[in-house]
């Protein structure tokens, strides 16, 4: 069977039958996420456009903005498309190399 240290007790328990008493306390309030997810508006950044340092991010935003700039980041890429390749003009190349003299 396995077994892991349990840090409330400070012994070692069966993975199957973990003692009750030994369970960390749940409290209502605590998320079932590790932390709390939050975006904060503050960030130390200097500016491709105007090449001036930036403490918030929407403050940079409103002089991309005000400016016509395009902020690119998390969008869905386009697809390339790969233009068709011109045969009978690759041919008519190769065709008038291999007929000039060579030097």
């Amino acid at each position: 069977m396995k077994q892991r240290y349990c840090r409330v007790c400070g012994g070692w328990h069966e993975l199957d039958a973990w003692p009750h008493n030994c369970m960390p306390e749940q409290t209502a309030a605590r998320s079932s996420l590790p932390a709390p997810h939050f975006v904060t508006d503050t960030i130390e950044i200097r500016s491709m456009h105007d090449g001036k340092m930036y403490t918030s991010k929407s403050k940079l935003r409103g002089e991309y903005r005000a400016h016509g700039v395009e902020e690119i980041g998390n969008e869905k890429p386009q697809p390339i498309v790969k233009p068709k390749a011109d045969r009978k003009g690759i041919r008519k190349a190769l065709k008038d190399a291999y007929q000039q003299p060579s030097a």
